[in-house]
């Protein structure tokens, strides 16, 4: 059925009820996309929704989405009420028709009256908003959201009174909120309200996991507000101003926080929030229509017979299915009374049998398994490298981490209690949730205990921190709780904890913010399990609840980034439930939901549409069953059943269900022991993967080491996308049917933009921009890098050729990340034939990179006649000649940008009556990033990259000692630049003409040339007129692999179009001419994000002297911020860097504020980037 016909339909003719099912899902489809499509004003929507009303009158579905896309079509189309007023005339008087229609059908739940006062502040009326906002809140007296939105209408009201009375009425809501915190602290200051000292008093506690971020601003509340208190108490007249005054320095630097900027979403409802999804229950027992899961297969559980039966073990409480000696075979783990025991088959899933085990207290009755400590040593088949699992076993008696030890010797595996964890006191444990906290590549551990939840921080080397008063303000708050769930309730990349009532929001830096949760199901204080999934297919996490009352599904939208919400709640089952779980049993393509009880197991078909079936599609008898698993456990590509039943383990083998396809990905994120990139924990637990085969869409978080997905009857998938924990998604196309595949983890997703120079065919890659000024950039937690905003870099002569009498070039930004540029300045540079130049440009500060242009006769530039590295290995003929072979002088690397130490000695010759000795090398290097120097900074057992340092011999008591005469000789930034280094002659040994160049960053070098008493040849300097800065969308280059240890290249006329990193909030340069914003530094910036580009031309020059040539050096002045997860505000494009700004994020004291900076703002920081188009890339 194409529901694009139905504006044909004879009026007479009603709709069959799979017509109108598909035109529902039109209709929502379209609705959902107003304010997310450019294209969609709403018109569509307006339609659709008309007919199914004109069709449906009974129905409130019909009513109250038409009154939704009326006010979303007028809020759409006011941006060209000028230009098409009569269009907008004619939408917002049907919006206020099918809201007063809205208001008649549906006059109690006040719902008419929000999107009246919506509808009324998109066409400017306040007071009709004002009256509307009075009418919602009377009519919904227990929804603080009315209350809410009127408060952040007139929030900056000049009326005192309505300001003050709208702040207090919803701060009498009892909203855990920064946002509400800072205007009525401010509001109470202003009118002297003595309230104010319980107000701060409440927001020490708050504001506890921001202490470090208020402490970089020199604001320390624990200190302050008991004397504020106290001069309150002391009716100290004074105070207040100084009250006001210092919480509006608090909450300028609050505000570019995630929490703050998170708690303004949540403040306010979208309108979408208001859908209807779906006909009535009624609807459909008096119209039954078909399922749109078409793959149905027949299945069976059966019990395991003599061959396949899993050996007794009395007293078994729990078990696990994993992989434990990584043979690509399921294995079982189970506890029981006093030990942990693990079970392996032959292959089969036959032939049982105990392979090892270890004795535990018999109060540890509970188990978790995760890969604790990253010792990836057993290579696969695809030449990855794999990390075993480990265990954490808890209860009444508290914890043991339990180590995985693999002997290299005996190949074979044993189990130990890690002492490095032992605990120090007993605590009593209900549940354990792991996942990685704060993006930096390691496991943490989330324990719920009678007096509430704990953050355990993996330092690495079973190294675990109790963190927990550091991230959350009031861990307490939970107390009472009896189980975690893992989630990612707004898909902003961290990781959030559902617990009873309550939701754990991730607010980065391994912060949380702790809030009632929205969700009527999550609040059961009977839940016994929480566990998110996709179940409609969606790209969103829903929630699967089971508890004393049943089993329920919570299916949610979810507006990327900023928030989500309850869009559908369905009881699949009304018996109470042990747990629950997930499993697409018949591998059709759709979640099924399971659920145990002491009896057995039930298993209810997803029939799609936001229906399951209404009694269980399978039933397992079992007796006194406790514990129940769903993975593969005879690898037959479909999901079986672990259980614990009368005390025993125990299996229920999946039978028919791969008669459907499947995929299982299992992801590696380390290819190499000796090459470590520690981005991600290994398996990539947390990551989302999405699989599209035909018009068939899933997605699923990972858990474990294998994720299942069923795909009917299609022969093969159509792509698969994996998104890493640290951000960065990795694509692969046509996966094969029926296969297990790999991908491992090894994109650059943070470092520079780009530079292309036309030379004299085509655009090539140059270098990368902007290497010596990250902003936010941390060195460990709270430790920020300096930045230097300009530089000078080399463009050789033939990598810039004029075309058209101009000089072309093209600055993109390619990587997850946003790039500022204040200034770019093209100079050329002639110099006579047979000589080089070079600029100064070098990582390190302003006293070694200061501007300057170096030149040398080219016959004085000579490489030298030995070079060695730290391993005795002759390098020399490597570093002769800048050929793009490079050295590799490590042997280890243990993260991203951190090697083993090492160094490279280089003979400088002769050098008794030398006066001056330069070094002229050419390299790249590859960097950590924030969240590699946060794991570092955990990490007691390794220390930060070393920058390179230069030494010389000594003969100290008749033995040679190096001493070092430079300590920070600068690096070449990001990809292949050439840096000079001045050596002092003066500090050289002059007997012994060698130095050593030590690191243990990731370094490669090209080439090495020295100049020894070189002459600095003539040359001339011109500026080069800028004629046009065009910004606008491009997209990203293909990648070129590595060869010969250098950086990958890029080909700029192969581009991936479709967005390829996670958008960045707030506010970009709008497209268009930005030249004016380029030609001086004076702070108006053009702010690029992922694949943007500009095009940048200059003036041809007249061509040198004959007997000269010409090179250039390009001049830029900006920063660049990677959206890494542990970035300072890397989560949105603000706030804006400028250049003498003492420190990033800016002091609020110091941040740009004159009328002429605020216009720049609203001519050009206009561009927001879209959400959807990333997210919804794989769905039909």
């Amino acid at each position: 059925f194409d529901s694009s016909d139905l504006p044909d339909l004879p009026p007479e003719q009603p709709l069959s009820i799979d017509e109108l099912v598909a035109l529902k899902n039109e209709g929502i489809a379209q609705l959902e996309n107003i304010p997310n499509k450019t294209a969609n004003d709403g018109t569509r929507s307006i339609e659709v929704f008309e007919k199914i009303v004109a069709e449906q009158p009974d129905e409130l579905f019909g009513h109250q989405n038409l009154a939704i896309a009326g006010v979303l079509a007028a809020e759409k189309q006011k941006g060209e009420a000028d230009e098409r007023p009569k269009k907008f005339t004619a939408t917002v008087a049907k919006a206020r028709e099918s809201i007063a229609s809205l208001r008649s059908f549906d006059p109690e739940s006040g719902i008419a009256e929000i999107l009246d006062a919506k509808l009324a502040i998109t066409v400017g009326d306040d007071e009709a908003a004002l009256l509307a906002f009075d009418a919602a809140i009377k009519a919904r007296p227990n929804d603080y959201i009315p209350k809410t939105e009127l408060f952040m209408h007139v929030r900056n009201s000049l009326d005192a009174e309505l300001r003050g009375r709208a702040i207090r009425d919803a701060a009498a809501a009892k909203i855990e909120s920064l946002v509400m915190l800072e205007y009525l602290v401010r509001e109470q200051a202003e009118s002297k309200d003595p309230k104010v000292s319980e107000t701060l008093e409440n927001m020490q506690v708050t504001l506890a996991p921001f202490a470090p971020v208020l402490a970089r601003q020199e604001i320390d509340l624990v200190s302050e507000v008991p004397g504020f208190i106290q001069r309150i108490s002391d009716e100290d007249v004074t105070v207040w101003n100084r009250v006001k005054i210092r919480m509006i320095q608090v909450f300028n630097v609050l505000r570019q926080e995630f929490g703050y900027q998170s708690d303004l979403f949540r403040l306010q409802r979208h309108p979408l929030e208001y859908v209807i999804h779906d006909f009535s229950d009624s609807f459909y027992k008096e119209n039954p229509t078909t399922t749109i899961t078409t793959d149905q297969v027949n299945v069976k559980f059966i019990s395991g017979d003599d061959a396949t039966a899993i050996p007794e073990l009395p007293g078994t409480s729990d078990i696990v299915i994993c992989d434990f000696d990584l043979d690509r075979q399921s294995d079982l783990v189970a506890v029981s009374q006093g030990k942990l025991t693990v079970f392996s088959h032959d292959g089969s899933g036959a032939n049982w049998t105990s392979v090892a085990s270890i004795d535990i207290s018999p109060e540890l009755t509970r188990l978790r398994v995760a890969d604790f400590d990253r010792d990836a040593d057993v290579s696969t088949e695809e030449n990855y490298m794999a990390s075993d699992v480990d265990f954490l076993v808890f209860g009444p008696a508290g914890y043991l981490f339990i180590e995985n030890v693999f002997d290299k010797e005996t190949k074979t595996r044993s189990l130990a209690i890690s002492e490095k964890t032992m605990p120090s006191e007993k605590i009593a444990i209900t549940d354990v949730a792991i996942t990685d906290i704060e993006n930096d590549g390691d496991l943490d551990v989330v324990i719920l205990s009678e007096g509430g939840v704990a953050i355990w921080q993996n330092q690495e080397n079973w190294d675990f921190h109790d963190n927990t008063s550091l991230a959350i303000a009031n861990p307490g708050h939970v107390a009472g709780a009896v189980t975690l769930g893992i989630t990612d309730t707004d898909l902003n990349l961290q990781t959030d904890i559902l617990a009873s009532g309550h939701v754990l929001q991730n607010i980065r830096h391994g912060r949380f913010s702790i809030r009632k949760s929205d969700n009527t199901a999550q609040t059961d204080v009977s839940a016994t399990s929480f566990s998110s999934a996709d179940i409609d297919n969606s790209g969103t996490w829903d929630t699967v609840i089971s508890s004393a009352s049943g089993v329920t599904v919570s299916l949610t939208d979810t507006q990327p980034g900023e928030k989500s919400w309850v869009i559908a709640t369905i009881n699949v089952s009304g018996e109470p439930a042990l747990g629950a779980f997930t499993i697409d049993f018949d591998n059709d393509g759709y979640v099924d939901i399971g659920a145990f009880r002491d009896t057995g197991v039930d298993i209810w078909r997803n029939l799609g549409n936001q229906h399951f079936a209404e009694e269980p599609t399978i039933t397992i008898p079992a007796v006194g069953l406790t514990a129940c698993k769903a993975g593969d456990i005879d690898n037959d590509g479909d999901l079986d059943l672990a259980v614990v039943a009368n005390g025993n383990p125990a299996s229920f083998i999946n039978h028919g269900g791969n008669e459907n396809n499947w995929i299982q990905v299992r992801l590696y994120a380390e290819p190499d022991p000796m090459f470590k990139v520690q981005r991600s924990n290994l398996y990539g637990i947390g990551s989302s993967v999405e699989v599209k085969a035909g018009s068939n869409y899933q997605s699923a978080m990972v858990t474990s080491q294998l994720t299942h997905f069923g795909i009917g009857k299609t022969e093969q998938a159509d792509a698969v996308r994996v998104l890493w924990t640290n951000g960065i998604p990795q694509n692969l196309i046509k996966p094969d049917t029926r296969v297990t595949f790999t991908e491992k983890q090894q994109l650059l997703k943070g470092s520079c933009p780009y530079l292309y120079t036309w030379t004299g065919e085509k655009f090539e890659f140059l270098t990368d921009l902007l290497w010596a000024a990250p902003i936010g950039l941390q060195f460990g937690e709270g430790v920020i890098a300096p930045t230097r905003e300009w530089e000078y870099l080399l463009i050789p002569g033939d990598r810039l050729v004029p075309i058209d009498d101009e000089y072309r070039m093209q600055i993109t930004e390619e990587l997850w990340e946003a790039a500022y540029f204040d200034q770019v300045e093209l100079i050329a540079v002639d110099h006579p034939i047979g000589t080089s130049v070079f600029s100064n440009e070098k990582v390190g500060p302003s006293s070694i990179s200061g501007f300057k242009i170096h030149s040398f006769l080219d016959n004085q530039l000579k490489p030298s006649n030995r070079v060695v590295s730290s391993t005795g290995e002759n390098i020399t003929s490597v570093l002769a000649n800048s050929d793009g072979v490079f050295t590799k002088l490590f042997q280890k690397r243990h993260k991203q940008g951190l090697t083993d130490p090492y160094f490279m000695e280089i003979e400088l010759g002769d050098i008794r009556q030398a006066n001056t000795v330069q070094l002229v090398l050419t390299g790249w290097m590859f960097p950590t990033d924030t969240s590699i120097n946060i794991a570092l900074s955990q990490n007691k057992q390794l220390s930060g990259p070393l920058p390179p340092s230069i030494t010389v011999p000594r003969q100290i008591n008749g033995t040679v000692q190096w001493e070092e005469v430079i300590a920070y000789m600068g690096f070449p930034g990001g990809k292949t630049k050439t840096i000079v280094v001045d050596l002092p002659v003066e500090k050289l040994n002059r007997e012994d003409g060698r130095i050593r160049i030590n690191s243990s960053m990731e370094l490669y070098w090209d080439s090495i040339f020295l100049a020894i008493d070189a002459d600095q040849t003539e040359i001339q300097q011109f500026p080069v007129p800028l004629i046009e800065a065009d910004l606008h969308y491009r997209g990203v280059s293909s990648r070129l692999p590595r060869t010969n240890n250098g950086p990958e290249g890029y080909e700029y006329d192969k581009v991936v179009k479709e967005p390829v990193w996670p958008p960045m909030a707030g506010d970009f340069t709008r497209f268009g001419d930005v030249t004016e914003l380029l030609l001086e530094n004076d702070h108006h910036l053009v702010v690029l994000g992922a694949g943007d580009e500009i095009t940048v031309r200059f003036s041809q020059l007249p061509d040198p002297p004959s007997g000269w040539k010409r090179d250039f050096i390009v001049h830029n002045v900006g920063w660049d911020k990677d959206a890494d997860l542990n970035t300072i505000t890397g989560q949105r494009v603000e706030p804006l860097p400028y250049t003498g700004m003492k420190q990033y994020p800016p002091r609020s004291s110091d941040s740009l504020d004159s009328a002429e900076y605020r216009t720049y703002l609203k001519k050009y920081q206009t561009r927001k980037m879209d959400f959807e188009a990333f997210w919804n890339q794989l769905k039909p």
